[in-house]
């Protein structure tokens, strides 16, 4: 079972985040098999990979990068709640998915983000099976 509070980043992220806890919040996402469909998480994940990359390609102050770009990664959960209400991801998803961006406060912790919703999507789709 699935504690959302264990999903933390930066110094205070656990050595399974990226495991038992990733694996833990895929199972939670998947009970719900007619929402959370593969395309419609994957959606979320590329734009929160997008924005850790246009932070991370840039050599010189990415601290000021982050911080530029940061009102649109807080953005995306706006972006859930209106997948939601269109009944495309359901409470399950966005709890998580929303956990993550709050957790987001540097580059370190955008990056922990990413990576956790990488592990996720990778066990989303064993749970397909």
């Amino acid at each position: 079972m699935l504690n959302i509070n264990e999903i933390k980043f930066g110094n205070e992220k656990s050595a399974e985040i990226f495991s038992d806890i990733a694996q833990r919040a895929a199972k939670h996402i998947k009970t719900n098999k007619n929402l959370n469909k593969t395309t419609q998480l994957r959606k979320f994940y590329d734009e929160l990979a997008m924005w850790n990359d246009r932070v991370q390609l840039v050599r010189e102050n990415k601290a000021g990068k982050f911080q530029e770009l940061m009102p649109f990664i807080k953005m995306l959960k706006a972006k859930v709640a209106y997948a939601e209400g269109r009944k495309n991801v359901d409470k399950n998803f966005s709890d998580i998915f929303n956990r993550c961006i709050d957790q987001i406060s540097n580059v370190e912790t955008l990056r922990d983000a990413k990576l956790f919703m990488e592990a996720v999507m990778g066990f989303c789709k064993l749970e397909e099976f």
